[in-house]
């Protein structure tokens, strides 16, 4: 009787706990690589280029990040050289986390990136 109770129990608590675990808020507004525009600087809120994306001007300087960043990619051509530098601190701060050159992407940024230091 008490093994019976036991599993039962076990069931209905372990479908109660898989009803009530969240969601990523971040499913609703995935964006992957293949967002990012033809000729852009893009970062991702998640690695693999997953998560909420933004992009940043070309030759904007340092720029503080809306998001922090997890994955970054640039999809200007070879003929226009855009980089980013993307850095684990505000203001263009802390670690340098990478490098960022036409046509180069980076699904996976080993820290949080903060802001970035974008040049022509």
């Amino acid at each position: 009787m008490w093994r019976t109770l036991s599993r039962v129990l076990l069931a209905v608590s372990t479908v109660g706990a898989v009803t009530l675990l969240p969601t990523s808020p971040a499913s609703a507004t995935t964006a992957g690589l293949a967002d990012c525009p033809s000729g852009s600087l893009c970062g991702w809120s998640g690695t693999s280029f997953t998560g909420t994306m933004t992009t940043f001007s070309a030759g904007a300087g340092c720029l503080n990040s809306p998001i922090p960043l997890r994955s970054v990619a640039n999809t200007y051509g070879f003929g226009f050289m855009a980089v980013m530098n993307v850095y684990s601190g505000p203001n263009c701060t802390g670690t340098l986390l990478a490098t960022v050159r036409p046509g180069d992407s980076v699904p996976f940024l080993f820290s949080w990136g903060s802001s970035v230091h974008t040049v022509i």
